[in-house]
């Protein structure tokens, strides 16, 4: 795929080293790309500013600057105009990212580079005195209790069909990007991504019955009634605290985030170089 303009989107809260970004910088300049940064702080003549949202609208391709977090944003705003993402670690652990700082001369790949679609999904969330309010993710959906101390009662239904019900800490609803992320910490399965399904972990069910992790098809709309106070979260972004009854409803997302791949390295052996 022949790309034009980058859009360079480094970490907002934690900042990037300059000398860095202008390692980064120089060799996609080089390269005779166009380039943009959506931090105003980087920008130069050679590198011109944009506004968040009209720069992942006007370029071709995202190197991402930053950490999982990072990566994490730039899918969401990436997500309705299929503007692929290449990542490189900045962070700490940085498993979504395709490159580390060190690697970045693999940058010179970049028209060769493969394409791997990552499954999303919307969750919905509605209760007592709170509106439905809707959120998109590229790892997961938790649900959480809001007090220490206490417990909240969940009730997990797939399609409509009641699957299980218990008292306990939360759930978490996961995609496969999201399966090696919370669901891992949970107990739950590594799924390969290029698979798309939905898993479904408790959080400290307090039952004797054994709860165990579920996988279910991408096609299914799982439901979560909730008693007690909790709260969700959507890769970390919160929704309003919930009291008394709700519900959490998650299904596929229509869009897609697209991830560049510079490397021929497979997915369990990335994961067991950033994991151990």
């Amino acid at each position: 795929m022949l790309y034009k303009t980058i859009l360079l989107y480094p970490n907002q809260s934690r900042p990037v080293n300059r000398r860095d970004f202008e390692k980064v910088a120089s060799l996609l300049l080089g390269m005779g790309y166009t380039l943009f940064t959506s931090d105003s702080s980087f920008a130069t003549d050679e590198i011109r500013y944009l506004p968040t949202h009209a720069a992942y609208s006007g370029c071709d391709a995202v190197v991402v600057l930053g950490g999982d977090g990072t990566m994490l944003a730039a899918a969401r705003l990436a997500r309705k105009t299929g503007i692929p993402l290449v990542g490189i670690n900045f962070g700490t652990l940085g498993y979504m990212t395709e490159l580390e700082i060190s690697e970045c001369h693999l940058l010179a790949g970049l028209e060769e580079a493969s394409i791997e679609e990552r499954m999303l999904l919307d969750a919905a969330v509605e209760g007592e005195g709170v509106p439905l309010q809707t959120m998109t993710g590229l790892n997961e959906a938790a649900v959480c209790r809001a007090v220490p101390g206490t417990l909240i009662r969940l009730r997990l239904f797939c399609d409509g069909n009641e699957v299980c019900s218990y008292r306990g800490d939360g759930m978490i609803v996961s995609t496969p990007t999201g399966s090696s992320a919370y669901n891992l910490s949970a107990g739950g399965p590594i799924i390969d991504p290029k698979l798309n399904a939905f898993c479904v972990s408790p959080l400290a069910p307090h039952t004797l019955a054994a709860m165990r992790p579920m996988v279910f098809s991408p096609d299914s709309v799982l439901t979560v009634e909730i008693e007690g106070d909790a709260t969700v979260a959507v890769d970390s972004n919160l929704f309003p605290v919930l009291k008394g009854k709700s519900r959490l409803t998650v299904k596929q997302s229509e869009d897609k985030v697209k991830l560049l791949k510079l490397k021929n390295a497979g997915f369990y052996e990335a994961l067991m170089k950033k994991l151990t």
